[in-house]
């Protein structure tokens, strides 16, 4: 049973998504993954730390097609979490919430043989942009070491080389194809570096004008 954080949190971020026109399907998908997820919450401490710990946890055992909805809800509860109506204020101006199915994920690879291939593998100058900015900026810092620069390098790479196949039309197309991606790591450490990477790629990839900036704001790192 929820404690009375965790069903008061529930409460607030259906509260926000009856306004915005979620219909029952949309309840329903959240209903199914919170029943799950707020039992592994409570009496918990109310930290990122605490929260990717319960998220792994309900993920386990979870079909890697199933990743991107459940966490796409994982990710738009976090903030009525945390108490943090700032951050859900925030999420709802910028991120969104999401009231329809994801229709576009990327094809379904083998990681095992399409890692090695990544270090000899062709890039078009535009991905090139993004890639070689973002390796820049990574050895710039100081406390990077070249076995982790090496590691989110490829990863980027995994990045740009499943997001080829995205529909122009997906404005979501880098984040479903993180969340996608991210099952493919077996190891639990692996897949926190991996979505460490991919949110400090992001603002290569998107072009932002101060995106070493963004990236340096970025460390350390935090899990949502």
């Amino acid at each position: 049973m929820s404690s009375s954080r965790e069903a008061d949190a529930i409460q607030a971020y259906y509260n926000l998504l009856h306004g915005k026109g979620a219909d029952d399907a949309i309840m329903a998908q959240r209903d199914a993954l919170l029943a799950e997820l707020s039992p592994l919450l409570t009496h918990q401490e109310c930290t990122s730390t605490a929260y990717r710990v319960a998220v792994d946890d309900c993920l386990a055992d979870k079909p890697a097609q199933r990743w991107p909805e459940l966490l796409t809800i994982i990710r738009e509860f976090y903030p009525f979490w945390r108490g943090d109506v700032k951050a859900v204020m925030q999420y709802a101006d910028t991120v969104g919430f999401e009231l329809h199915p994801i229709g576009w994920q990327p094809a379904v690879i083998d990681l095992q043989s399409v890692w090695p291939a990544l270090q000899s593998e062709k890039f078009e100058t535009s991905e090139l942009w993004a890639l070689n900015g973002y390796v820049k900026a990574l050895k710039s810092m100081e406390h990077k070491q070249e076995m982790d620069i090496e590691l989110r390098t490829r990863m980027a790479k995994l990045m740009l080389l499943r997001l080829r196949e995205a529909p122009m039309t997906e404005k979501n197309a880098f984040r479903i194809t993180a969340d996608a991606t991210l099952p493919l790591f077996n190891l639990k450490n692996t897949r926190h570096l991996f979505l460490n990477a991919v949110r400090e790629f992001y603002y290569f990839w998107a072009a932002h004008p101060d995106a070493v900036e963004m990236l340096k704001q970025l460390q350390p790192p935090e899990i949502m």
